[in-house]
């Protein structure tokens, strides 16, 4: 746990972290997009993608 919590706590591990989940969330919503009983899943997963992008470019814009 102490070795997850620093690497968090490093802007590089922070990206890495948010930048896999936004990429799961990019899978998942391909790999259930064509089942029609998936809908509110795939507009969660839409809606997260797009929250972790969106704090990628905010991280990335202040670091500058």
């Amino acid at each position: 746990m102490d070795a997850f919590i620093r690497f968090t706590n490093q802007t590089q591990g922070r990206d890495r972290l948010f930048r896999a989940t936004q990429y799961t969330c990019m899978l998942l919503r391909y790999l259930l997009e064509p089942k029609a009983d998936k809908e509110k899943v795939v507009m969660k997963l839409k809606r997260l993608e797009s929250s972790v992008s969106t704090g990628r470019k905010y991280k990335m814009s202040s670091r500058l």
